[in-house]
């Protein structure tokens, strides 16, 4: 797994091509630098004189700003590249005040799940009721539990350099990545896809594309719902649809799948 540390507008950088996927010059501007009115050359000399010499960034072929660990597996086949699939459930919907309770993470390559893991997280701090009645999930199962800290390095290896997938990605992304930091001090940088997104992209014949609609379209079973390891298994044969349905329309590598998935915020001029 690739780390890193932030501070300034490069780690800022880092941070929003991380979190939104590929990024125009003045869209990056904007966003990184606070020039919202900035005109396209002069965005574009910009994000150069700050990015040019970096080389955790690198461009797309439609002149994006990418992660370069993301350009460097863009040529990789879909079926080949390594996939893993996650799933969190969590005390609330905001950390750092909210917490992980419970990790699963599918692991899927060579078209097909290989591999899982999974571990309930001692929170420190209570459950609210709302979600103890939602997961199952109460505090005194949690009392003997590890804490995250304690669980970390397994949570990384498992991961590793392949890509993070979950169903609303940047909510799954936003509370592991904030216990690697908590736990480590340091960032994750896996490039990422949110099946989400995918589905409105490949499956149009859905107005709504939340998990529970997407598994009954597709006759995908759950062995536990608003559970970490069942949802990211059903995630996962979701995501085995998805690529199935993005080789159909000629989209034969993770560069194709990371420019069809990505957010169109990330594309803003």
């Amino acid at each position: 797994m690739s780390l890193a540390h932030s501070n300034s507008a490069l780690d800022k950088a880092l941070e929003l091509i991380s979190a939104e996927g590929p990024c125009s010059s003045a869209y990056l501007c904007a966003k990184v630098l606070a020039l919202i009115n900035a005109d396209e050359s002069m965005a574009e000399r910009l994000a150069r004189a700050m990015l040019d010499k970096d080389p955790r960034f690198a461009r797309t072929a439609d002149r994006l700003w990418a992660l370069a660990s993301d350009t460097q597996s863009a040529a990789q086949a879909l079926l080949s590249a390594s996939y893993v699939v996650i799933d969190v459930e969590t005390t609330g919907f905001a950390p750092p005040a909210d917490r992980v309770i419970e990790i699963g993470m599918v692991r899927v390559e060579g078209g097909r799940i290989t591999d899982s893991y999974e571990s309930l997280v001692n929170p420190r701090r209570p459950v609210p009721g709302p979600i103890s009645s939602l997961t199952g999930i109460s505090c005194s199962m949690l009392e003997s539990q590890p804490t995250f800290d304690q669980i970390c390095a397994e949570v990384v290896g498992f991961l590793g350099d392949s890509v993070f997938v979950a169903h609303n990605a940047p909510f799954d992304w936003r509370f592991v990545q904030n216990e690697v930091v908590l736990s480590r001090g340091k960032k994750m940088l896996n490039p990422r896809l949110c099946t989400r997104i995918l589905a409105r992209r490949l499956v149009p014949e859905l107005n709504r594309r939340s998990l529970d609609e997407l598994a009954l379209f597709f006759n995908l079973s759950f062995s536990a719902r608003h559970r970490a390891l069942g949802d990211a298994e059903v995630t996962a044969r979701l995501l085995l649809r998805l690529l199935d349905r993005a080789g159909e329309r000629g989209i034969e590598t993770l560069g194709g799948l990371f420019e069809l998935a990505a957010p169109q915020t990330g594309r803003k001029a």
